[in-house]
């Protein structure tokens, strides 16, 4: 997805400012790095047991990661599965905010992506470094 496509399908969700922030692959594609494959949200405990009742459905990758899920969605009320595990004020605090949707920082997602050590992450590092270097 393209981040026109995140910010549409966000913007629809519709949930009040300071109860989300988008967070995973989007903030890369919404500079533009790369496109991203689903939308996850670091969600305050009160939006994440609204959307419980709102019929969005649980699901189990891990011990600790249970995100609810509807659509490209994946809604998170802690991101504890990760050894860099930032709250939602934390990430507010220094968020790119595009088209009145708030996006995690690129160097929050860095942080994220370098502490969790995949492939998939590591190869992202690299294109947050080289994108930072040349638009710093």
């Amino acid at each position: 997805m393209t981040r026109e496509e995140i910010v549409r399908k966000v913007k629809e969700l519709n949930f009040s400012k300071g109860s989300y922030i988008v967070f995973g692959s989007c903030p890369l594609a919404a500079v533009g790095i790369r496109e991203a494959n689903d939308i996850d949200l670091l969600v305050s405990e009160e939006l994440f047991e609204k959307l419980k009742e709102t019929g969005w459905k649980e699901r189990v990758k891990s011990t600790h990661d249970n995100p609810l899920v509807f659509d490209v969605f994946e809604a998170h009320s802690n991101w504890n599965f990760s050894p860099y595990s930032p709250t939602l004020t934390h990430l507010l605090s220094s968020a790119m905010i595009i088209d009145s949707v708030p996006f995690a920082s690129l160097e929050e997602v860095r942080k994220w992506k370098a502490a969790s050590g995949g492939p998939k992450h590591l190869t992202d590092v690299k294109l947050i470094d080289t994108y930072l270097q040349n638009n710093h």
